[in-house]
């Protein structure tokens, strides 16, 4: 992490004011999955065309989520099977400055995502009346099916473009936990461009295409629980998961 930390010092710096004017939860985006080793010839390609979010000093963070689905996986086999207007819901948490939140996140027919958040008092899965409420106005789903799958934790910086229409998460060492076993991804950066509209003027998709690497279809959820379950469905995951098994696992 220091050497990445050390990548990221020329950077210019913005605030978090700064970046509420690209908050994009509305919003296209596109993954890329690469090996750390690649990271460093990628962010000294963009230095100039981005800043990078930090706060008190700080500017690699750590995130926790726990991720809730059906008894009957409904959320997870509807990515699985590639349906349009899918649905995930989670608390996550900014270990760093302790703030949590409830958050639903659908990606729908037309390429988009939409995030609605409220915020929570503590990281525990269980709701409140007004978070039932917001589950179910959100969600086709009332609170009494959702049930904890799995955790999921990493580091993440941000990056944002100097004309406020492109924001960046790199999400470093994903890592992901149920009752039963734990995973950590040490070698796997996931990166996600986020945009209004799809770009091509993306200096941070050039220098990945300059890299070789590709965009990426991953969902972090779908992911940690393929990885961690033996009889869940994941045929259509079973290219990915040789991939990350061979590259960036052990």
């Amino acid at each position: 992490m220091d050497l990445i930390r050390n990548y990221l010092l020329p950077f210019d710096k913005v605030t978090l004011p700064d970046l509420d004017k690209v908050q994009l939860m509305n919003r296209t985006d596109k993954k890329f999955c690469l090996h750390i080793t690649q990271l460093p010839a990628v962010l000294e390609a963009i230095i100039n065309d981005y800043s990078l979010l930090e706060i008190q000093g700080r500017t690699i963070f750590n995130y926790d989520n726990t991720y809730f689905d059906t008894p009957d996986n409904q959320m997870f086999l509807s990515h699985h099977n590639g349906k349009s207007n899918r649905l995930k819901i989670r608390i996550r948490r900014y270990v760093d400055s302790d703030l949590n939140f409830l958050e639903i996140k659908l990606k729908n027919n037309k390429g988009r995502t939409i995030k609605e958040r409220i915020g929570k008092q503590d990281f525990k899965p269980v709701f409140t009346f007004d978070e039932q409420n917001f589950l179910e106005q959100g969600t086709p789903f009332t609170w009494l099916q959702l049930q904890p799958k799995i955790r999921s934790f990493f580091n993440r910086f941000t990056l944002v473009n100097h004309q406020f229409t492109e924001r960046v998460t790199i999400d470093i060492s994903p890592g992901f936990s149920n009752s039963e076993k734990e995973i950590t991804l040490d070698k796997l950066v996931i990166i996600e461009i986020k945009q209004d509209k799809l770009s091509k003027e993306s200096m941070i998709s050039n220098a990945l295409l300059t890299q070789r690497i590709k965009g990426q279809g991953i969902s972090k959820y779908c992911l940690g629980r393929a990885l961690l379950e033996d009889n869940i469905k994941k045929n259509n995951f079973k290219p990915l998961l040789l991939h990350i098994r061979k590259y960036y696992y052990n």
